[in-house]
């Protein structure tokens, strides 16, 4: 058994895909590119794909990862690279492609996000400025199974605001190793809250997630995009 981790963007319609629907397109992808996965065992076998941090519906992202199990027919990483950037479908780009020598399982640390929001730009850096250091913003989420408090200081931060035309560009962390991560609309919703405008984001895009395996794996080669 390989393992590939295959970087790739979600972008134009392809951000409304749900995380289900987005993991089918991959391995389709895989399909066309002629890249045979490995299955899983037992009496329903299934490709061992896996998307590790799944993406909100409607964002774009920069660089996501996605964890292959290919058999030993599959090609090497350079001609597999090849291969599934030819056959992507629009709206999701293959950038990168690393073979691990580990049985990885990657785990997501933090991830950065950007949007836009409408209103005013002075009242939005101030209230960033209440979300950074003022009493430690917490939201409670209502389930079947009940409530749950998130501390979003502990899961969110690093914020900056910058004034665009009608609104503000803000940029944030969530930090997946801190117990239960915040959600980016959680986060814009108290952002909004305090500066007196609509909790709506606009142009909702992960620029970058870190993950743990990626430091244990740094010396694996990788294959990348000359375009890229």
């Amino acid at each position: 058994m390989r393992t590939w981790l295959v970087s790739f963007a979600r972008r134009g319609p392809a951000r409304y895909l749900s995380h289900l629907d987005t993991l089918r397109a991959v391995q389709r992808t895989f399909a066309r590119a002629g890249v045979e996965l490995e299955l899983s065992q037992g009496m329903r076998p299934k490709p061992r794909l896996s998307l590790p941090l799944p993406l909100p519906v409607g964002a774009a992202a920069d660089d996501e990862l996605a964890l292959a199990r290919v058999t030993d027919a599959a090609p090497s990483a350079r001609d597999g690279l090849l291969a599934l950037q030819a056959a992507s479908p629009g709206g999701l780009d293959v950038i990168a492609l690393r073979e691990s020598p580990l049985r990885a399982r990657p785990q997501p640390l933090r991830a950065r996000y950007a949007c836009e929001v409408r209103g005013d730009a002075g009242a939005v850096a101030a209230a960033v400025g209440a979300f950074e250091e003022g009493e430690p913003p917490r939201v409670v989420r209502r389930g079947p199974k009940g409530t749950k408090t998130v501390d979003l200081r502990r899961s969110a931060g690093a914020v900056s605001c910058r004034a665009t035309p009608g609104g503000a560009h803000l940029e944030f962390e969530v930090r997946y190793d801190a117990g239960t991560a915040a959600r980016p609309q959680e986060v814009i919703e108290v952002i909004a809250d305090k500066a007196g405008i609509e909790p709506v984001l606009h142009r909702l895009r992960r620029v970058e997630v870190v993950f743990a395996e990626a430091a244990r794996a740094q010396h694996a080669p990788t294959q990348r995009s000359a375009t890229t």
